[in-house]
C-alpha cells in the first residue's frame, strides 16, 4: 500500500479592497518590524531551499527542528505506520529480567525526532484491525499463533513489514520455535554472531533501496549489546555486520545484517534488520537515516540519487604501489598491470627514485605517477617549515628526473602520516589528490578535504585506502591461495557496496617469490572479469571524476503517481558520464522517462536489478534539464 511521506506548504488566501488606501502608517503601523522579519526570513529560506534543490548542503543551523527542516521531513497519517508492541514479547522480557521498553523506546525516539505520527498497537484486536501501510515489529521475539497469522495476512494483502532482530522465534509461552517466522518474512537466519566476535560495525551498501542516502561502505558502530546480531540471507542485501576493517569475522558470502524482498503475488514488501534496537544507542542518527530510507522503500516511494561512478559503473577499483625500497620491483608490478590492460598508479619516493632513473622513465611512459614524499618518514606533527622544505624537495627531485613531465598532482604520505598542515602545503603547491589511510573516513568513497578558503574545484580529493594492503595480508600469514582469495573477497564487497576499492602494495614486498606477487595474477584475472560493471581506474582518474561529479546536482519531487527530477550541470565545460540510480516503486516495474521541456537530451536506462535502474546520459552541456518519470 503506497503512502505519502511528504507534505506541501499552503499559504492562506488573502483578499484586499483595491479602492481603499489608508495612509502607510495606518496600514503597517506596529506590524512593520514583524513584516521586515518575515520578509528577511522568507528571503533566507527561499535562498537556502534553492541551494538545496541544486544539491548544495544546507548549513547545520537550518537542520534539526528549523522551519526548512520541517518542510523536508516525512509526514504520515496515524494509519500509515504502526508499531506493534506485542504483549507476549513484553511478558517474555519481564520473565527473563529484561525490559521490552528498551527495545521499543528507540522507535518512539525516532518518530519524535522525525516529527512523524505513528500508531501504537498493543493488543491482538488492534493488530487484527490494522489496515495501514507499514507495520513495525521491534524485536517482537515472542508471538502467538494468532499474532503470526495476523502479521502474515497483513503482508499477504499488500502491507509492508519491518521486523528487527529475533522476531517470532518464540511462542506465547516463551518456548523456542526457531527461525521459521523470519523465513516467511523473507529472511533466512544462520544464527547469532559469536559473543566474542569483533564484528561490531554495520556496513551499508551504497545506492541501495534501503540505504540510498548513505555513502557506500558507510561504517556505523553498533556497540556491544546482549542482543547479538543475527546473520541473515534473503532476496537482496543492503548491509552487513563486519569488523572495523570491513572484514567478515566468519565467512558470510550472501549473508548480511539487512535483507529485503517483495512478497509473492500481491504480497507487500518486507525488510528485516538483524540487530536489535539496543544497538541504536551508540549512534542513533545514522540509524535514523537508514530507517528513513527503509520506510520510504516500504511505502513504495520511488527515489533517485546521483551515482558514485561514471557511465553506470557500479564500483571502482584502484591498484597502486608505494614505490620505495625494492624500487625495480615496480617493473614487475607494471608488467602485470599491463597484461590486463590496466594502468595503475605508482607513488614515488623521490630519494630512492634518483637511484633508478631508468625504472622511473619506463613507468612514466604508461602509468599514473604521484609523490610518496622525499624520504620514508611521516609528515605528521612536523613543524610547518620542515614539511614545506620536504615537499619542495620532492617536487624538485621529480622535476630533475622528469623535466618534460608536468607537475604531478597525486600524493601518498609515507607511513600514511600526515596532518592538516601537510594538506594545506600540498594544495598550495598544486597537489589535487591524496591516497590516505583507512581512518580518514567512515565510508568507502572519495571525499573533499575541507581547507579554509579553498573551494571544491581546487581542494584535495581524498581517496581512502579501503581494503587490506600487502602488510595486512602478510600479518595474517596467508598462503598464496589464501592471499588471492582474500583479495577477491575484498573485491566482492567493493562491488556489492558500490564502493571505491583501493589496494595498496609496497615495492619491497613485490619480489619475484613473494606470496603477493604469486597471488596477484589470479586477482587481476578476477578484476578483468568484472570490467563491464567495475571501473578500473588510476588515482588521477578517480580524483578528477570526483571533482567533475561535484558539478552534477540532482533534485526530485514525487507528484502523485509520477516523479519529476532535475539535473543541473554547473560550470562552463560539458559533462561526460553522468549517471543516476533510480529506486523503483514496485519490483520489476517498467519506467518511462521523458523530458518535461522540448530539447531535453535522451537518457539511457539500464536495469541494475528488479528494484533499481541506472539512468545514464551522454555529454551534457552546462545548464538545467528536467524530466518526468512514470511507472507501469
Amino acid at each position: 500500500m503506497a503512502i505519502s511521506l511528504y507534505t506541501s506548504l499552503r499559504m492562506p488566501n488573502r483578499e484586499f479592497n483595491i479602492n481603499e488606501k489608508p495612509p502607510l502608517y495606518a496600514r503597517v503601523g506596529l506590524y512593520l518590524p514583524l513584516l521586515i522579519i518575515i520578509g528577511l526570513s522568507i528571503t533566507i529560506l527561499s535562498f537556502v531551499a534553492s541551494m538545496k534543490v541544486l544539491g548544495w548542503q544546507v548549513p547545520s543551523f537550518f537542520g534539526g527542528n528549523s522551519a526548512l527542516s520541517t518542510l523536508s521531513r516525512p509526514s504520515v497519517k496515524n494509519s500509515d505506520i504502526a508499531i506493534y508492541s506485542s504483549p507476549n514479547t513484553d511478558r517474555y522480557f519481564s520473565e527473563i529480567g529484561g525490559n521490552y521498553q528498551r527495545l521499543t523506546n528507540p522507535w518512539r525516539g525516532y518518530f519524535k525526532d522525525r516529527k512523524l505520527d505513528v500508531s501504537e498497537l498493543n493488543t491482538i484486536e488492534s493488530l487484527h484491525d490494522y489496515d495501514g501501510g507499514i507495520l513495525i515489529l521491534p524485536s517482537a521475539v515472542a508471538l502467538s499463533d494468532d499474532e503470526r497469522s495476523a502479521i502474515l495476512k497483513f503482508q499477504s494483502q499488500g502491507g509492508s513489514v519491518l521486523a528487527t532482530w529475533a522476531t517470532g522465534t518464540r511462542d506465547q509461552k516463551s518456548e523456542w520455535l526457531g527461525w521459521d517466522f523470519l523465513a516467511k518474512l523473507g529472511a533466512k537466519s544462520w544464527g547469532e554472531m559469536p559473543a566474542d566476535s569483533e564484528a561490531h560495525y554495520l556496513v551499508l551498501d551504497g545506492e541501495s533501496p534501503l540505504s540510498y542516502t548513505h555513502a557506500a561502505g558507510m561504517r556505523i558502530w553498533m556497540g556491544k549489546t546482549a542482543e547479538h546480531p543475527l546473520l541473515l540471507s534473503g532476496e537482496k542485501l543492503a548491509g552487513r555486520v563486519m569488523d572495523w576493517a570491513r572484514i567478515p569475522v566468519i565467512e558470510q558470502a550472501g549473508q548480511g545484517a539487512i535483507v529485503y524482498s517483495n512478497g509473492a503475488s500481491n504480497g507487500g514488501r518486507c525488510a528485516v534488520y538483524s540487530f536489535a534496537e539496543s544497538s541504536w544507542e551508540s549512534q542513533p542518527q545514522p540509524i535514523y537515516t537508514l530507517v528513513d530510507d527503509t520506510l520510504s522503500w516500504l511505502a513504495h516511494r520511488p527515489a533517485i540519487v546521483r551515482s558514485a561512478w561514471p557511465n553506470g559503473k557500479r564500483a571502482a577499483e584502484v591498484v597502486e604501489m608505494d614505490t620505495e625500497d625494492g624500487f625495480p620491483n615496480a617493473l614487475r608490478f607494471a608488467s602485470m598491470m599491463s597484461s590486463v590492460g590496466y594502468k595503475g598508479s605508482f607513488f614515488i619516493l623521490t630519494s630512492v627514485a634518483k637511484l633508478y632513473p631508468d625504472v622511473l622513465y619506463t613507468l612514466a611512459k604508461d602509468f599514473d605517477l604521484g609523490y610518496h614524499g622525499d624520504i620514508h618518514i611521516s609528515f605528521k606533527d612536523q613543524p610547518e617549515a620542515q614539511q614545506a622544505q620536504r615537499i619542495d624537495t620532492m617536487i624538485a627531485d621529480m622535476h630533475a628526473l622528469l623535466p618534460e613531465q608536468s607537475l604531478l598532482t597525486g600524493f601518498r604520505a609515507p607511513t600514511e602520516g600526515y596532518d592538516k598542515t601537510t594538506a594545506k602545503l600540498l594544495q598550495a603547491r598544486g597537489i589535487r589528490f591524496h591516497v590516505a589511510d583507512p581512518n580518514s573516513t567512515e565510508a568507502r568513497l572519495p571525499f573533499f578535504d575541507k581547507i579554509e578558503g579553498v573551494d571544491n574545484a581546487d581542494t584535495i580529493v581524498i581517496l581512502p585506502r579501503t581494503q587490506r594492503d600487502d602488510i595486512n595480508l602478510a600479518n595474517q600469514e596467508l598462503s598464496v591461495e589464501q592471499t588471492a582469495q582474500a583479495l577477491i573477497e575484498d573485491l566482492r564487497y567493493t562491488m556489492d557496496m558500490g564502493a571505491l576499492g583501493l589496494l595498496s602494495v609496497h615495492s619491497q614486498n613485490y619480489s619475484d617469490g613473494a606470496n603477493l606477487t604469486k597471488a596477484m595474477p589470479t586477482f587481476l584475472t578476477e578484476l578483468k572479469k568484472h570490467k563491464d560493471k567495475l571501473w578500473l581506474a588510476s588515482g588521477s582518474e578517480v580524483s578528477q571524476w570526483w571533482r567533475e561529479r561535484d558539478r552534477l546536482k540532482v533534485s526530485s519531487e514525487i507528484l502523485g503517481k509520477r516523479m519529476e527530477f532535475d539535473v543541473t550541470i554547473q560550470g562552463e565545460k560539458p559533462f561526460d558520464g553522468a549517471s543516476l540510480t533510480l529506486m523503483l516503486p514496485q519490483k520489476g516495474m517498467t519506467e518511462n522517462i521523458q523530458g518535461i521541456k522540448t530539447g531535453m537530451p535522451d537518457v539511457k536506462v539500464v536495469r541494475i536489478d528488479d528494484y533499481r535502474v541506472s539512468v545514464q546520459f551522454d555529454r551534457l552541456e552546462p545548464g538545467n534539464y528536467a524530466y518526468q518519470v512514470t511507472f507501469e
